[in-house]
């Protein structure tokens, strides 16, 4: 089997936050009156920061449900936990997300995720009108059979409030296996950017269930980064897409 890197794609666009988004931090101390969940931060800015594990982590799992690849009942988890499954090379799932099988021949994963920062835009928007970066929302239990507040009393979990923006930076790796040309990858990396719609659809973060997280991708682009390429807009087509079945290549001219 052969298998050469042929050519790297770029997408890059806006991540905007439609709800509270909560992608938790842990905390070293305990503080009365203090944050119970605070978001992740960047260490030296203090400003929050999605990061490219987070955003990989819920496309990944968003694509194996509409794949059909979780695991039902005592099923070994579909990703790579017995390392000597010998996995179908043409799944995209693998393509795209790697696998640690010893049998597998697919090469490395193509998806690259950056952590996405805050716009600059953004910041400085809402610096200027004296407001914080983050918002603390005050969340309770509810006791089921008396229908109000518990007595564990409440909780309060820490959000990047609606409308935040952030810079979205994701690469993806074309490999030419056995002369194919790239082909099999370029089909891939339709199949991703139908999973980005998945995703506006669902929620990142955590509490998605109970309202948080929801969000849109803006201004996609696609460009390749081995010829002088000039970023090629996609939004048009991304919003087009109903369903993760619909048949779209974004590469296409």
């Amino acid at each position: 089997m052969k298998i050469r890197l042929a050519e790297i794609y770029e997408l890059t666009g806006t991540i905007e936050i439609r709800t509270g988004l909560h992608i938790g931090a842990g905390k070293e101390t305990l503080e009365i009156g203090g944050v119970d969940g605070p978001v992740v931060k960047h260490p030296h800015t203090g400003q929050p920061y999605i990061p490219g594990s987070s955003l990989k982590g819920k496309l990944r799992s968003l694509m194996e449900w509409a794949t059909n690849k979780v695991p039902v009942g005592d099923n070994q988890p579909y990703y790579g936990v017995d390392a000597n499954a010998d996995y179908e090379l043409a799944d995209p799932l693998l393509r795209i997300f790697g696998v640690t099988a010893k049998k597998w021949k697919g090469g490395p994963s193509r998806l690259i995720v950056r952590d996405s920062f805050p716009s600059p835009d953004w910041v400085a928007q809402v610096t200027k009108l004296g407001l914080p970066l983050v918002e603390e929302k005050t969340e309770v239990t509810i006791d089921r059979i008396q229908g109000k507040a518990a007595a564990m009393g409440p909780r309060t979990m820490e959000r990047v409030p609606a409308g935040a923006r952030f810079a979205l930076e994701m690469l993806f790796k074309i490999f030419d296996v056995d002369d194919d040309g790239g082909a099999a990858d370029r089909s891939c990396l339709s199949e991703l950017i139908k999973t980005m719609k998945l995703l506006e659809q669902d929620a990142l973060g955590g509490s998605g269930s109970r309202g948080y997280g929801k969000l849109r991708f803006l201004d996609l682009k696609l460009r390749s980064l081995q010829a002088p390429d000039r970023p090629r807009p996609i939004q048009e087509r991304f919003d087009s897409l109903r369903s993760f079945s619909d048949a779209v290549d974004f590469l296409a001219d």
